[in-house]
């Protein structure tokens, strides 16, 4: 009588305490790595570098640049995430400050994405611990007013 009393706690313990749920996901840690073109801009992904450009002279205004380094990549399920990353050249964001590059809807053809701002001001930290921070799933909607669509 001890052992089935005994294997039912056992059971109830493992059942409701000791798994997690299905849905639940890992992070692994995915780059979208490509070539990514919209009809105005487009960024070049590498699995350690970022290169995102836009030809704003039909606006008489300097070209949208932001390359940079990939420090993290860090996903929030299997078709979105961001990229942190530490700025070596940009138009609007500082140079060695870091910022987020979201992105969303991602398969292998096509993703959308969003550089980290607040209104017309760039988002953007100086070390990488207040990136992490910063930059998570739970406050990609604080950062993320304008998703640009593209494809490879």
């Amino acid at each position: 009588m001890y052992r089935l009393i005994l294997f039912i706690f056992m059971t109830f313990v493992l059942l409701f305490f000791g798994c997690s749920p299905d849905d639940e996901h890992i992070d692994t840690g995915f780059i979208p790595v490509g070539e990514w073109v919209s009809q105005y801009d487009k960024y070049i992904i590498t699995n350690t570098h970022i290169h995102y450009s836009m030809d704003n002279s039909e606006w008489d205004l300097p070209d949208d640049v932001l390359k940079g380094n990939i420090e993290r990549a860090i996903d929030f399920s299997d078709n979105s995430g961001v990229l942190i990353i530490r700025i070596t050249e940009a138009t609007w964001f500082t140079v060695n400050n870091f910022t987020g590059l979201y992105y969303s809807e991602y398969s292998k053809s096509s993703i959308k994405m969003t550089q980290a701002y607040e209104g017309f001001d760039p988002v953007e930290t100086a070390s990488l611990s207040a990136a992490l921070s910063l930059f998570t799933v739970d406050n990609a909607g604080d950062h993320t007013a304008m998703w640009g669509t593209y494809t490879k």
